[in-house]
């Protein structure tokens, strides 16, 4: 593969008479009737089938609105280095945004959602905005490996610190120099959200250099992954603390959490590297188990393993799966979307509705969509968090306007409430994104839903030839 220009990619500019079907011909009218119809039960409809498209007028407010908080975003919340900010001081110069993204823990995952967004609106748009904004979001997931020196290591997070202003222990030097930095300790979350990103990347974006970073990065990561006894391991080679892949519980019981995640790295790295040796890999994962434990989620445990971080980190390896397998892998992960859909219900998560939809789950649809609509229209749009107020659990959904402001509501439990106290404020000190918003918004858009002119066909590109 050729080398591409870095500097090239993140540059972003400014921002600102018809066929019958075999076998008609010759029948009688009858059965001519009964067989077309029995055709178009098996020809399978996209993910939404409607007779007559209608549209909603409230979802030209969601594109109203997703128009504004994008340019918000990409003018007030993107790193120099191109990495999403989404958490940092008011007014922040660039600067800055490098520096507190920096020390903060999840700029790889929300990173790469927020890149996953901006392939959804490339792939629904075609604007060349967006396609500036792609390539900018490219070259920072690019930093997040190359920073460590260590080819498919990732980190964290990357940017340049400011001399004399704190970080946390596990920012170090990068080997590239000019200044750069960046986080170790990279978890399974971290994974996650930068396979997704790059995942969209390739598969929505119809630029060679885009492609080419895409695919070069997924196939040293899944390398390094597979390599690794399938653990996120550091520049040093130790597994971080939380980046341990385990496909069973206590050697019993399948991890559909852990697989989905390992299981989707090694794949995306096949699929967009094109190398053979990670086709091997994934048929050794396959022969391994990994793809039949991807459905085993066990959310009827409730508890830790459906809290909202870890059936988030879920769906985006499971979109994955769903987006570039055509098998077992492919039907289990739709099944265990299925049964988070059962048990998340009412949760008005528009991230696990967004990945469900985009990754093509057709039962119960219209109700997930209508979910979805309805978590977009009351989504609060402010960017500043409250401090002083008191989190309560409720034991049961609260609607949003009420839960504590979080930097990324997808991974927010729904049962949480802030209770007011005399000294609640907004923070004079902090602001945050609503990338969230933009994330679960385009993914629903290339789903081929919430379009202002009513639903239309997905816009999940078939992948180029190889």
């Amino acid at each position: 593969m050729r080398a591409v220009d870095r500097a090239a990619l993140g540059a972003c500019g400014p921002v600102k008479s018809a066929d019958r079907p075999c076998g008609l011909r010759t029948i009688g009218p009858v059965r001519r009737i009964a067989a077309l119809a029995a055709f178009v039960l098996l020809a399978a409809p996209g993910p939404r089938a409607t007779a007559a498209p209608t549209s909603d007028p409230r979802d030209a407010l969601l594109l109203a609105r997703a128009e504004r908080v994008g340019r918000n975003v990409a003018t007030r919340h993107l790193t120099p280095e191109g990495l999403l900010a989404y958490a940092h001081r008011h007014g922040a110069t660039g600067a800055q945004l490098s520096h507190d993204a920096l020390k903060m823990a999840d700029t790889g995952i929300w990173s790469g959602c927020y890149a996953a967004s901006l392939a959804c609106r490339y792939a629904v748009t075609r604007d060349p905005e967006a396609l500036a904004l792609c390539r900018r979001a490219a070259a920072g997931l690019d930093l997040l490996s190359t920073a460590t020196g260590v080819e498919g290591a990732i980190s964290r997070a990357a940017g340049r610190p400011i001399p004399g202003e704190p970080l946390p222990d596990e920012v170090k030097p990068s080997p590239l120099g000019g200044g750069l930095a960046y986080r170790d300790d990279p978890s399974r979350d971290t994974l996650s959200g930068v396979v997704l990103g790059w995942t969209c990347l390739a598969r929505f974006v119809d630029d060679p250099e885009v492609r080419a970073y895409a695919g070069r990065n997924l196939g040293a990561i899944a390398r390094r992954l597979f390599r690794g006894g399938m653990a996120v391991r550091g520049p040093d080679g130790r597994t971080t603390k939380h980046g341990s892949l385990q496909r069973k519980i206590a050697l019993v019981f399948d991890n559909g959490s852990h697989a989905s995640i390992g299981a989707a790295a090694v794949l995306a790295g096949m699929r967009w590297s094109g190398d053979r040796d990670l086709a091997d890999a994934w048929s050794r994962l396959c022969d391994d188990g990994w793809d039949d434990a991807v459905d085993a989620q066990h959310t009827w445990v409730g508890g830790k393993a459906l809290s909202a971080s870890n059936v988030n980190m879920a769906h985006l390896a499971l979109l994955v799966l769903a987006l570039e397998d055509t098998g077992k892998a492919k039907r289990n992960a739709l099944e265990a979307m299925r049964e988070f859909r059962r048990a998340t219900r009412g949760w008005h998560n528009g991230g696990l509705l967004a990945c469900a939809l985009l990754a093509g789950v057709a039962v119960d649809r219209d109700a997930m969509v209508e979910e979805l609509r309805e978590t977009l229209l009351d989504l609060p749009a402010g960017e500043v968090p409250w401090v002083g107020g008191q989190p309560v659990e409720r034991g049961k959904p609260v609607p949003l306007e009420r839960r504590p402001v979080s930097v990324w509501t997808w991974k927010q439990d729904p049962d949480r409430e802030l209770v007011a106290a005399p000294d609640m404020r907004l923070d004079p000190e902090r602001t945050f994104t609503r990338a969230d918003y933009l994330f679960a918004y385009w993914l629903a858009r290339a789903a081929g839903e919430l379009a202002p002119d009513g639903p239309r066909p997905a816009s999940v590109p078939p992948p180029p030839p190889r």
